[in-house]
């Protein structure tokens, strides 16, 4: 199985989330392990690395058909990883994984506001009350902490990065690489 491990304000994250989402759905083995890189409580301003990455991803982005916008903030993501996971296990990671992505992106939307989680949830075919009990459960979101914590002591630090067999390798390999690893 390949996994990607990813967080939604990385421009090169979300292009390898819709590269490795392209194989997904055509019936490669891929597993998609979110990452809160930021790791605060508060969302910051917008960073000069996160700028360089957008001039990167621009295109890319956009070929994937998504419209990379500059964001008015770097919110962290582990409540949105949290409602991922309830989407995972109701077979819609990759409707909720588009949903936050254009969120963020596109509108410019608050990843750390309750609401706006909701309605994206909502729109990804999550049930209101499923995401609004997942969002108030604290141990689901220490849980998930300490899911990303271990992660982080294994190597993983930045995102994007893919990892096959406990190798952590980049993600940026050419799509022929990613269909191979992930077993097409």
């Amino acid at each position: 199985m390949l996994t990607l491990h990813h967080d939604i304000t990385s421009p090169a994250a979300a292009v390898a989330v819709l590269r490795l989402q392209q194989v997904a759905d055509a019936g490669g083995q891929v597993r998609f392990s979110p990452l809160d890189t930021l790791g605060l409580e508060i969302s910051i301003p917008v960073t000069r690395e996160l700028l360089a990455e957008l001039d990167r991803h621009h295109e890319q982005a956009l070929a994937l058909g998504l419209v990379l916008r500059r964001p008015s903030r770097q919110p962290p993501t582990l409540l949105a990883h949290v409602v991922g996971e309830l989407a995972e296990a109701g077979g819609l990671g990759a409707a909720w994984r588009w949903s936050c992505l254009q969120g963020y992106w596109r509108q410019d939307l608050d990843l750390t506001d309750p609401q706006v989680l909701t309605e994206l949830g909502v729109q990804a075919g999550l049930e209101r009350d499923a995401v609004d009990e997942r969002l108030a459960d604290r141990a689901a979101r220490m849980a998930l902490r300490e899911r990303m914590l271990a992660q982080r002591r294994r190597g993983v630090g930045g995102v994007p990065v893919l990892e096959l067999d406990g190798a952590l390798v980049p993600a940026d390999l050419p799509d022929a690489d990613l269909r191979q690893l992930a077993g097409l």
